[in-house]
């Protein structure tokens, strides 16, 4: 018992001092003016019958009748979509969170805004307003779009990632505003999603780079989804997360701020 307790003891005390010394630890706090704005295609076909086949900056594609009728994407968000007039489509998307994203083509056709609202499982809003311009000739919605410009807005509580100690390299990962959970070790293996706001089939595997690096793949269903990049910087202070969806020649960059 006496030799059970004493290693117990070294391993505690182990542990506490890489958790005292891994950079990624802490709680990190989003900044929307530091991170840069991505450059985003979109794609809109007409199928007929008042189908679409719409693909995103992730560049999965869902087809969709606009008749405002819920169906289940890939991914396992639930999603509806509905023509309001001929200038106007309004999405209806639940995943972790709600975003209700209307479409508004110009009277010329020729430019394309989105504007998301998201709603937080806490109420908290965030907005973003993207604007694109058409990227070949065609007519209404349907075409090729590349955006020109984001404007993102924020109210109420700070997005807030908080990442902690787990097993003995391991870290954990929570979002609150959008109850989601992480908890990963760096061995390969695939950790599925464990927060309430995570969609079923929702995993991720890693690895460690070196101390301030890691590298994780998303996956859903045992497909991949996006491949992202955590590094830390020199003085602790910064957190810079690089996604790189798996369909996509997106990158989205997301900088955040150490609380």
């Amino acid at each position: 018992m006496r030799r059970y307790a004493m290693l117990l003891a070294g391993i505690l005390t182990s542990t506490s001092m890489l958790a005292a010394t891994d950079p990624f630890i802490g709680t990190w706090i989003y900044n929307a003016q530091k991170s840069p704005k991505p450059t985003i295609t979109y794609g809109i076909k007409n199928l007929g019958g008042e189908r679409y086949a719409l693909t995103g900056s992730t560049g999965q594609t869902t087809e969709i009748k606009a008749d405002g009728v819920s169906i289940k994407t890939p991914s396992g968000d639930t999603v509806s979509f509905r023509k309001l007039d001929d200038h106007n489509w309004e999405m209806i998307r639940i995943d972790d969170r709600k975003m209700v994203r209307t479409y508004t083509v110009s009277p010329d056709d020729k430019t394309l805004t989105l504007h998301d609202v998201f709603t937080g499982a806490k109420g908290g809003q965030d907005e973003t307003i993207t604007t694109y311009a058409r990227v070949i000739p065609g007519e209404s919605i349907f075409g090729e779009w590349k955006s020109v410009s984001m404007v993102e807005k924020t109210s109420g509580e700070e997005l807030k990632l908080i990442v902690e100690g787990f097993g003995t390299d391991g870290l954990r990962f929570s979002v609150p505003a959008n109850k989601h959970l992480t908890e990963m070790n760096f061995d390969g293996k695939v950790y599925f999603d464990k927060g309430a706001g995570d969609v079923e089939g929702q995993a991720s595997s890693g690895k460690r780079v070196n101390a301030h690096l890691l590298q994780i793949e998303s996956l859903v269903n045992g497909k991949s989804e996006d491949t992202e990049e955590f590094k830390v910087s020199d003085d602790g202070k910064t957190l810079t997360i690089v996604s790189k969806p798996a369909k996509s020649s997106s990158v989205f960059t997301s900088v955040w701020d150490r609380q």
